[in-house]
């Protein structure tokens, strides 16, 4: 076998809610960003980590702060692109790296964000 075909097994054996091919969420490539999913408990614990971080570096005061929907990017590890409510009309679009655990990066944290966004935007790539 291939070592790019045993690597490419190794990435779906160790991130298996987000590589699984024909099931609910779409097979990812390296470097493509999946489809919009609705967010769900581990997202919202990813942001849940990096919450003082946005609010230290962005100066929002938000009432709520609560994951929407998501986006995932298979890199050196996952870029989650999320879209954060913030209260009221307030929205924002969070990129949080997730490292592999064998990187020796435990912790994931927040890479950017984006203020002023919409509840109808669409969650695209930035940096």
């Amino acid at each position: 076998m291939a070592a790019s075909h045993i690597a490419l097994l190794f990435l779906l054996a160790i991130i298996p809610g987000h590589c699984t091919y024909g099931q609910e969420e779409p097979f990812l490539f390296v470097g493509g960003l999946g489809p919009e999913m609705p967010a769900n408990p581990e997202v919202q614990a990813l942001c849940a980590l990096v919450k003082t971080q946005f609010l230290e570096q962005s100066k929002v005061n938000a009432i709520d702060y609560q994951a929407i929907s998501y986006r995932v990017q298979l890199v050196n590890g996952l870029n989650f692109f999320v879209k954060v409510w913030l209260g009221g009309e307030d929205y924002a679009h969070l990129r949080i790296y997730e490292p592999f655990t064998f990187s020796g990066l435990l912790k994931p944290g927040l890479s950017a964000f984006l203020l002023h966004q919409t509840k109808d935007d669409p969650i695209d790539y930035f940096s």
